[in-house]
């Protein structure tokens, strides 16, 4: 019995992980979710499993606060701060991958520390591609919303930062009538800007579905991918009118990325919770939350240990609120209705078009009259704007995986691009846990 009880001591000890010092990371994928907060993030768990459910991010070891403040702004927009985690840099707001618009320089992107360090690089959003969140990663522009110049510029870019660019903004870069992969001379965008490609080609693609069977040949990163499968910004999920999902792309991507066997860095932006909250739609916003946490799902599932993976938000929109009194046991379309205690909305806003009056001041508190469980109601805020507007606020940072324990604390978010860039460089925490058993002889 004795030599049984020491055995499994040994076995026990033995299975626990161990750590593999010095071994180079696989490695990184970087989450944006654009204008969520710790609060929307709670409704989301609440809404799809009650107050006892759980989130995909929240078994993440590793934890911090981060402050946001642009470089003329204490509240940012996502343009300067998308240039403080792909820079390192406080940017003034609106401005893409540099200090201001008059900038003459700009440092480098983790895509350039990436590719110097031989990695395959990419970017996937739900958002334009050359949205205010992407765009940094890739270029440098002095106004986010010049669409056409940053399509250009990242055009200009495929093959240079990154290898594979996925999202929406087809508008900008080609023709959607175009169905199948060709080459960069047929490139809008080309056409327009005159950009000098040297005779690289693209393979560009505006159907999901020939870009499944690019990668589904068994296709690595021989040549760099442009895809944009819808006209601007993706439809909302929610609203179930479309199929194609931020999981599937990222699902795809990581099949590209991991064939390759180059390390990897990826951004991932889950856009959608932003432009919710800019309506003051917590039902649309709650649902693209749940669409975060099914690619959150998915990474689990499909990396690597020895990925690194960082999740956080580039600001909070809105001032979205969980109002109390919520009886413990609502879920679901229940927290979106009428609550049976306060009579009132469960969710409300600070600022956006539920707010009372507007240009106005007899006009009825817009979204008022709608159907609380559809998916375009529009919840009271207390003070009227067309759009609903950032708020200034500490936000949230998960991290997972190798070298995550040094994401704690309270940090800037140009902080989380001087950690990552060290991960990068090998010059961080990067050890890989693994679990090992080891063959054991009995005393």
């Amino acid at each position: 019995m004795i030599r049984l009880v020491a055995f499994l001591i040994l076995f026990v000890a033995c299975s626990q992980p161990v750590i593999a010092d010095n071994k180079p990371l696989r490695g990184i994928v970087l989450i944006i979710s654009d204008g969520t907060s710790q609060e929307l993030l709670t409704a989301a768990r609440c809404y799809s499993a009650g107050a006892e459910g759980k989130l995909a991010m929240d078994g993440y070891p590793a934890t911090a606060f981060v402050s946001t403040y642009s470089a003329n702004d204490m509240v940012t927009d996502s343009a300067a701060a998308a240039t403080a985690l792909a820079r390192g840099i406080k940017a003034d707001n609106h401005v893409i991958g540099m200090v201001s618009a008059g900038s003459t320089n700009a440092p480098e992107s983790l895509l350039d520390l990436a590719r110097k360090a031989g990695w395959s690089t990419g970017t996937i959003t739900d958002d334009s591609a050359t949205g205010a969140t992407p765009a940094p990663f890739s270029v440098e522009c002095p106004d986010r919303n010049q669409h056409s110049l940053i399509a250009s510029k990242i055009v200009s870019q495929l093959g240079v930062r990154a290898d594979i660019v996925l999202g929406g903004g087809n508008k900008w870069f080609h023709d959607m009538s175009q169905t199948e992969s060709y080459g960069s001379d047929d490139l809008q965008v080309v056409r327009k800007t005159e950009v000098e490609l040297r005779n690289r080609t693209i393979l560009a693609f505006s159907r999901w579905d020939d870009f499944i069977a690019h990668v589904r040949a068994g296709h690595a990163l021989e040549k760099p991918v442009l895809g944009t499968f819808f006209p601007d910004v993706f439809p909302y999920y929610a609203d179930g009118n479309r199929t194609l999902r931020l999981k599937d792309m990222v699902d795809e991507t990581l099949q590209l990325m991991l064939r390759d066997k180059r390390p990897f860095f990826l951004m991932v932006e889950a856009g959608l919770p932003d432009k919710a909250c800019h309506q003051n739609q917590a039902k649309r916003a709650i649902g693209e939350v749940m669409e975060l946490n099914a690619m959150m799902d998915l990474l689990k599932a499909k990396l690597p240990l020895d990925v690194l993976v960082v999740a956080t938000t580039d600001h909070s929109t809105g001032g979205f609120a969980f109002n109390a009194p919520v009886p413990r046991n609502l879920r679901g379309e229940a927290l979106l209705a009428e609550s049976p205690i306060s009579k009132g909305s469960t969710f409300t806003w600070a600022t956006g078009p539920g707010g009372s009056g507007g240009p106005d001041p007899a006009t009825p508190r817009q979204g008022s009259t709608n159907d609380p469980l559809s998916s375009d109601h529009v919840q009271p805020s207390a003070i009227y704007g067309r759009s609903s507007q950032h708020t200034g606020g500490d936000v949230w940072l998960v991290a997972s995986g190798p070298g995550a324990d040094v994401f704690h604390g309270h940090i800037d978010n140009t902080h989380i691009y001087a950690l990552l860039a060290k991960a990068i460089k090998g010059e961080g925490k990067a050890q890989v846990i693994k679990s090992e058993t080891k063959k054991t002889s009995l005393p």
